[in-house]
């Protein structure tokens, strides 16, 4: 329960910060979640769930999972920080579900984020990428 509670308020204050600190700048990130093979099942079954509540948002650009044994990589990439706070909002339902199931080891960042923000992810575990290179042709929708 602690865990759960924890995890729910991490999730809040970061879509807080990004409604905070929105701007232009697209926001994108890899999680990478620890799911035990008796809950696999369950988790997809929640991942397509997530998906399917999340595609009417015309600022979310990719929102996938992909499995690799018992890791789950989960693909995030909005046209800003503002449509992160909204997806999270469409997703704040099905959390304490993930929660249950699911276990955030990391989160690698594909963006620039603020140094308030940085340090909001440094404290559930993740990883601050910082970018080097990118090329895009539009949005990925």
């Amino acid at each position: 329960m602690k865990r759960l509670v924890r995890c729910t308020a991490l999730w809040l204050a970061a879509s807080i910060l990004m409604v905070t600190y929105a701007h232009a700048e697209e926001v994108a990130f890899i999680a990478i979640l620890s799911v035990p093979a008796e809950n696999a099942q369950a988790f997809d079954a929640l991942a397509r769930d997530m998906v399917e509540a999340s595609v009417t948002d015309d600022g979310l650009l990719v929102y996938e999972f992909a499995r690799v044994g018992e890791t789950v990589y989960g693909y995030e990439r909005y046209v800003d920080a503002a449509a992160h706070a909204r997806h999270e909002a469409l997703i704040e339902p099905f959390i304490p579900q993930l929660v249950e199931l699911a276990q955030f080891e990391k989160i690698v960042t594909l963006s620039q984020l603020t140094d308030d923000h940085q340090e909001l992810f440094r404290s559930i575990g993740a990883e601050i990428g910082q970018p080097i290179a990118a090329a895009a042709q539009g949005p990925s929708k």
